[in-house]
């Protein structure tokens, strides 16, 4: 079952973007209801997942924001009095070749960034006095001293011959066995529909998801692989719209995931720490 699922993974043609963009989504609330702290904790997990910063992405659904969570961190920073950090991040070749595309960011980071500039020049402590260096003292001239009588060297001991070594006896060639013929990769055996709905998931195409069928799949493996992406995408959309039906929904197909293989858990580079979280939960 391991297998099948790195096979997905490997098969996939887009990186895991759904942990990222749900640490960003949140992280964009935090700065609406003014938690700094909450800011910095979302904002640094998504760009240690993509520190990639876009002037536009794809959230969910039709909702399209930049991404950039530098920016947000040096806000964060700045909101608490912490202006050395503020200027690091914004000052981050990450953000300033991204940020000056999204002009109403750029205006109240310019305006935030003057003002943090001006306090950290006034609690700059002066420099202190510099000594000015002494003269260097005369070196006195060196007294000679009388010079030893050489001893004459002894002339060299004869070499000795060494009788001439025994050359160790040569191993036989080894035998060179046939190659064996290459095993069919592990993706060509997972069922197309199934990697369709892996690639949909990793693209944020969650309504995509909710829809597929697993019992369109007669392989038990396919089968739980197939209920796992699908509580997935209905964790996500559960979490998005508020809805209690559909997160219903989720832990019904966890359930059935466990049915079908009570081994088969949540592979973390393909799923959110919170869906994990939920997957566990689950009874």
């Amino acid at each position: 079952m391991r297998a099948l699922a790195a096979a997905v993974a490997l098969a996939a043609a887009t990186a895991a973007q759904a942990d990222y963009k749900d640490a960003y989504s949140r992280g964009l609330e935090a700065v609406r209801d003014g938690d700094w702290n909450e800011v910095r904790r979302r904002m640094t997990e998504a760009a240690a997942e993509q520190p990639a910063p876009a002037t536009r992405v794809r959230l969910y659904g039709q909702r399209w924001e930049p991404y950039v969570p530098q920016y947000y961190l040096g806000l964060a920073a700045f909101k608490q009095g912490d202006c050395a950090g503020a200027l690091r991040e914004w000052r981050s070749a990450a953000n300033a070749g991204v940020v000056g595309g999204v002009p109403n960011l750029k205006a109240e980071q310019d305006r935030n960034a003057a003002s943090c500039e001006s306090r950290v020049a006034q609690q700059t402590p002066p420099k202190p006095p510099v000594d000015e260096p002494k003269p260097a003292e005369t070196p006195k001239p060196p007294v000679a001293e009388t010079p030893k009588p050489v001893d004459t060297p002894k002339p060299p001991d004869k070499p000795k011959t060494e009788p001439p070594k025994a050359e160790p006896a040569k191993p036989e060639p080894a035998r060179t066995e046939p190659p064996k013929p290459a095993p069919t990769p592990i993706a060509a055996r997972v069922p197309t529909p199934l990697l369709d709905a892996y690639r949909a998931w990793l693209a944020g195409r969650y309504a995509d998801v909710a829809r597929i069928n697993p019992d369109s799949y007669g392989d038990p493996r396919a089968k739980a692989q197939a209920f796992l992406v699908r509580a997935a995408a209905r964790h996500v959309q559960a979490e998005i719209d508020g809805d209690a039906q559909a997160l219903d929904a989720a832990r019904a197909d966890v359930r059935a995931v466990r049915a079908l293989d009570a081994r088969l858990a949540p592979d973390a580079a393909m799923f959110s720490p919170r869906f994990r979280a939920f997957f566990a939960a689950t009874k």
